[in-house]
């Protein structure tokens, strides 16, 4: 299917509450939206719905309930059905039984995702609702490009479900549901005027720079991201924005600094669930999982990075599936889950550990029940999987990655990048891979790099590390360049060029002077150093690291880990004792200063290290340094270390004591409170399983009453209707109970019956009435007995007449309450029937005398079909009276008016009441036949009734045409004989030397004329057969020898225009032939032969003489040379004069001939 055919689609979730809410958004929403609507609701599986028929009154595009299939259509609305969940694929949407229980069904969040997968870039729409439906599924829309739109909760009846789709960070607009509508359908339209400007978003120049103001506003760069990825999410921006064009985009990013953060958050935007992809993870279950365990032992770590883990599902997935392989194994290591992203938002979810009920769908029971917290209408992860996994923000392109590995899983974050940028993180996770370490990417990615990876299971894309394959990257993602952010301000101020702030001369100045220093954070990293503190860094070789004790010289390394330790372990700044350095060549005593910082208002706590550089030691006094300065200060050193060593042990003692009474207490503790544990968790668990249940079947009670509700509605106003309708209806109406008292009557049943409105309840034998009708009650009970309606016309007074019908009365439940009796005036129709019995009488006679008659003469309605056909017109047309009537003239007889039309005679007929004038008519075996015609409308009451009589004037005609067509035929060919005798009469006296040559020649050539003539008057002018025209021409000559001519041919009959030429060129070889060639001698031959081709569209015709004297070509061309080369019209004519005969080839071109010589 095409998807640029396709309308938008446009999905609506609502649950309690969600009717009202639904009704006042399609009464709102425009008409010519051109979009698809699909409305997911939770509905009672047992029930039947009604939310069709409601919104039918809503909007006057069709409203479906989905019960099978349907394909998407503009301007359509689609009604999720009772117990079903949709799926579509292809612009069709299909309504399957679900596979889950009741209590955890997510019918919103199903189609959300169904919806992402299959159509990308749609809208979605969260309305009122209890419970977390829906706030998967927005996640879903929001990653393909889509749009999602949220009742305001404070609005919303129900404000659970609004609130989990906006707790997500996915919702683009939150509204009051009266505003969505208006504001959906400006995002359908401006999303089909962006589509007709992308041609804009082709411009490299306009896309680097969004992406460089991004760069510049978040220190990200996003440039070697895929194109179709960020045009798609450029695109959505823009139309959240309203803005119609990428360059109108880019002026708004340029002028609104806050919307580079929201632009960098849709690049981010990923979607991740528990066991997405379930196949695939069953695999690494059984083929890796295990295998990590392998070789490992108790004191031994499990170590997996988990890159783009977003909201932390993939992460506690694979965490998951760890800690129930460790659960089947006697001793295990430790596991260490790292999930890393760029995204604060997500990681502060993920950190969380708190998801929407609506992941029941992903998780299996056990799972569920094993490792999740029920909280309301959330599920919190377990302390025991929380514990096992850490996240952290990082990016993956950009600082150096974690090391050794066991296993990474990435999956679905490669398809976003470049080949280039793909092939760089392969490098990177080989790098921080284990030898034989495994790497699970998605199922659209692949890590086919040679010499890196090879394949353990392409299906479920697993691949493990190379041993010593390839060479480590020689450039981390951390020396990539990061950008640094601009700082986010609503006013930009740009300081002239060449001019530097006293300020920062002022922090210039300040560590040139200041001693050198690193600002180390909570995590021991350096984050920034001084200019002049390279000479005392010196970092390990290796992996490339930012940590603190890692870049000092190894000399410093010791000392400074310990003030780091008690800088932010006590908060409380440290001065080492002075450590020899060798700096610059020469020994130096250096102390190392650690003070805690804090940076203005943030929380996060950083370290300052001063390396504070003493005197230069002369080499030759080292000796003596050992002894008077140095040894003195190291004994002390060491003297106050053992006893603070010595206090530690005593009071670790002591602390041991004290810890193993506190643990046996404990301990027994722990296990009475574990056994109190587990009942109230068996007991919440039971609890939250009845609260579940109740929560459903409350919202779908909800969404039954608020239907009953608008059901009532209805029924009051048909009350209402009705109510109007008895009142002014013209038909009396009587309503009886089954003991035939009066219900309710219309006022016209009080010309009839002498009732009044307060004479309900009473039996209806109790009145009079002025109709001829004794049986009245008789029949009304036996209406009640047999439930088979009772119609009788019944005369009343005054000469009036009533058609009265019984019928039982049923109830909405289908049950007999009693009769409905109406009395329908038919006093007029009784009269025409009477008046038309009369004239019915009249025409029957009339038509007896017609049938009769032997002419055609027959009767038709005018406004219908033939309702008269006598025997004349059974013998002139074929059709017998019953195939005849009722069919229409006009079709029947295929009437056609010369020179005009059927409908201009209707018209005639109509207005003047008759016709006279040829027609022509089709027999039924196919004759078409010319006919005179008399027609005359003749009025029949209401109906308008036509008489018609024709006579066959067809051989009349045929006759006249003939002769017309014989006089002309017979003047043309006078006049074309008349100029051919004159032609040859002249070119022959003018080749001729005396009078006795051009009488013999003339002569000859006439009768040559007359022969062919004579053929074609034979064969009235249809054609001349070519054998009889040769032989009538040729055969004088061979008389006394037969053998002498030879003429041989397929049957082929010469149109007209081509016989008498034809014969005059045989006439002339003959002639010639016989003073100069075969003909002249007694031994001569000749051979005329001819052949059809091109499928009887040109004729071959050859004349070959032998036996004859010597030929020479003539000196001059007479005549008779002219007639045979130029006479045949359309042909070509060549003569080769051969020592032996002349050969004489003649090709014609035929008009399309049978073989019997007709023309077609």
């Amino acid at each position: 299917m095409d998807r640029e055919l396709d309308p938008p689609i446009v999905a609506i979730g609502a649950s309690a509450g969600g009717v009202q809410a639904l009704q006042t958004f399609f009464d709102l929403l425009p008409n010519d939206t051109d979009a698809a609507f699909v409305v997911i609701v939770h509905l009672d599986p047992h029930a039947r719905s009604e939310l069709a028929n409601i919104l039918a009154a809503r909007t006057p595009m069709p409203v479906i309930q989905v019960e099978d299939q349907a394909r998407l259509e503009r301007n359509h609305v689609y009604v999720i059905a009772p117990n079903r969940r949709l799926k579509i694929a292809d612009g069709i949407i299909d309504a399957l039984p679900f596979e889950e229980p009741r209590s955890i069904r997510a019918p919103i969040d199903l189609f959300f995702r169904s919806l992402a997968e299959e159509h990308g870039s749609e809208f979605a729409v969260i309305l009122t609702g209890a419970g977390a439906d829906g706030a998967l599924g927005v996640r879903a829309i929001k990653e393909a490009g889509g749009i999602v739109l949220v009742q305001d909760p404070d609005e919303a009846e129900y404000a659970s479900m609004p609130r989990n789709a906006i707790a997500t960070d996915m919702a683009d607009f939150v509204l009051p549901v009266r505003e969505l509508p208006r504001r959906l359908a400006d995002l359908i339209a401006s999303r089909d005027r962006l589509s007709s400007h992308l041609d804009e978003a082709g411009d490299e120049d306009l896309v680097g720079r969004i992406l460089s103001h991004v760069r510049g506003r978040t220190g990200h760069d996003f440039s070697q991201y895929k194109r179709a990825t960020i045009l798609r999410r450029i695109g959505r921006r823009a139309q959240v924005a309203r803005r119609e064009t990428f360059a109108d985009y880019y002026n708004y990013l340029r002028e609104n600094p806050e919307e580079a953060q929201a632009l960098f958050s849709d690049f981010l935007i990923s979607v991740t669930t528990f066991f997405r992809d379930p196949s695939a993870f069953e695999v690494l279950a059984e083929r890796v999982i295990p295998h990590l365990f392998d070789g490992k032992e108790v004191a031994d770590k499990i170590r997996v990075w988990v890159p783009g883990c977003a909201t932390g599902e993939e992460a506690y997935t694979i965490g998951i599936l760890l800690l129930e392989e460790a659960a089947r194994r006697d001793l295990s290591p430790e596991i260490q889950v790292f999930g890393s992203d760029l995204d604060e938002q997500a990681l502060r979810i993920a950190r969380e550990g708190r998801y929407p009920s609506t992941v029941e769908g992903d998780l299996s029971e056990e799972r569920l029940r094993r490792f999740f917290q029920r909280e309301g209408d959330h599920y919190r992860v377990r302390r025991d999987l929380r514990d096992a996994v850490l996240f952290a923000s990082h990016s993956l392109l950009r600082d150096p990655p974690f090391s050794h590995l066991d296993m990474i899983s990435c999956r679905n974050l490669l398809i976003y990048l470049d080949r280039q940028l793909q092939q760089q993180v392969c490098n990177t996770f080989h790098y921080a891979l284990n030898a034989g370490g495994f790497l699970f990417l998605g199922s659209s990615e692949s890590a086919d790099c040679p010499g890196l990876f090879r394949p353990v299971d392409r299906e479920a894309r697993i691949y493990r590390a190379l041993a010593g394959a390839g060479a480590r990257p020689m450039v981390l993602p951390a020396l990539l360049g990061p950008h640094k952010p601009e700082m986010k301000s609503t006013i930009i101020r740009t300081p002239p060029a060449g001019h530097v702030s006293d300020a920062a001369v002022h922090r210039q100045m300040l560590e040139k002077i200041a001693p050198p220093s690193m600002l180390v954070d909570e995590s021991h990293h350096a984050i920034h150093l001084s200019e002049n503190a390279g000479r005392f860094l010196k970092p390990s070789g290796g992996p490339v690291s930012t940590a603190a004790t890692d870049l000092v010289r190894e000399e410093f390394r010791f000392d400074l880990r310990a003030a780091l330790h008690r800088a932010f372990g006590r908060n409380e700044p440290t001065l080492s004792m002075p450590i020899l350095a060798d700096l610059d060549g020469q020994p130096h005593r250096v102390y190392l200063q650690v003070k805690p910082v804090v940076r203005g208002t943030e929380r996060t706590r950083h370290a300052l290290v001063l390396f504070i550089e003493g005197e230069a030691i002369d080499k030759t006094q080292e000796v003596v340094l050992d002894t008077l300065d140095g040894r003195p200060t190291i004994d002390e050193a060491i003297r106050r270390l053992q006893e603070e060593l010595q206090l530690a042990q005593n009071r670790l003692r002591l602390t041991s004591e004290e810890s193993d009474t506190a643990t046996e207490e404990l301990r027994a503790a722990n296990e009475e409170l574990q056994s109190m544990n587990e009942e109230y968790r068996s007991t919440a668990e039971e609890l939250e399983t009845s609260k579940e249940e109740l929560q459903s079947i409350n919202e779908e009670l909800q969404t039954v009453n608020n239907e009953l509700k608008l059901k009532l509605e209805s029924i009051s106003r048909a009350n209402s209707d009705l109510q109007n309708l008895m009142a002014a209806t013209d038909i009396a109406t009587l309503f009886l109970d089954p003991s035939l008292r009066i219900k309710r009557f219309t006022p016209r049943l009080t010309e009839i019956f002498n009732v009044t409105s307060n004479d309900e309840g009473r039996p209806i034998t109790d009145f009079t009435h002025r109709l001829q009708y004794k049986r009245l009650s008789n029949d009304a009970r036996a209406v009640l007995e047999t439930l088979r309606p009772v119609e009788h016309e019944v005369k009343g007074r005054n000469d009036g007449w009533y058609l009265v019908r019984m019928r039982p009365y049923r109830t909405i439940e289908d049950k007999i309450d009693g009769v409905v009796v109406t009395f329908v005036d038919i006093s007029e129709r009784r009269h025409a029937e009477e008046a038309a019995k009369e004239s019915g009488q009249r025409l029957e006679q009339e038509m007896r005398l017609v049938e009769l008659s032997r002419s055609p003469i027959f009767v038709w309605d005018f406004d219908d079909g033939v309702m008269q056909w006598n025997r004349g017109s059974e013998e002139l047309y074929g059709y017998s009276r019953e195939e005849a009537l009722g069919r229409r003239k006009e079709e029947l007889l295929k009437t056609g008016v010369p020179g005009s039309s059927f409908d201009k005679l209707r018209r005639t007929l109509s207005q003047k009441g008759r016709w006279s004038g040829e027609l022509n008519h089709t027999t039924k075996d196919g004759r078409v036949l010319t006919v005179e015609s008399q027609i005359e409308l003749v009025p029949f009451g209401e109906r308008r009734l036509v008489l018609e009589s024709t006579r066959d004037i067809t051989d009349r005609k045929r006759w006249e045409r003939r002769g017309q067509l014989l006089l002309n035929e017979l003047s043309h060919r006078v006049k074309n004989t008349l100029a051919v005798v004159q032609s040859l009469a002249r070119q022959t006296l003018r080749t001729t030397r005396s009078s006795e040559d051009f009488v013999e020649r003339f002569e000859g050539r006439l009768a040559a004329l007359a022969s062919a003539h004579k053929l074609l008057v034979d064969s009235e002018w249809s054609g001349a057969e070519l054998n009889e025209l040769a032989r009538r021409q040729l055969d004088a000559y061979a008389a006394s020898d037969r053998r002498r001519l030879q003429i041989e041919g397929e049957p082929v009959t010469l149109p007209p225009d081509l016989a008498t030429p034809f014969g005059l060129v045989l006439h002339e070889l003959a002639t010639n032939a016989a003073k100069y060639g075969a003909f002249s001698t007694g031994n001569g031959q000749i051979k005329l032969s001819w052949k059809l081709g091109n499928n009887g569209r040109s004729l071959g015709v050859i004349w070959q003489e032998r036996g004859g004297p010597p030929v020479e070509p003539p000196s001059e061309q007479g005549f008779g040379g002219v007639l045979i080369e130029k006479s045949l019209p359309g042909s070509t004519v060549h003569r080769d004069f051969q020592p032996d005969g002349v050969v004489c080839t003649i090709d014609i071109e035929l008009p399309e001939i049978r073989p019997d010589g007709g023309e077609k």
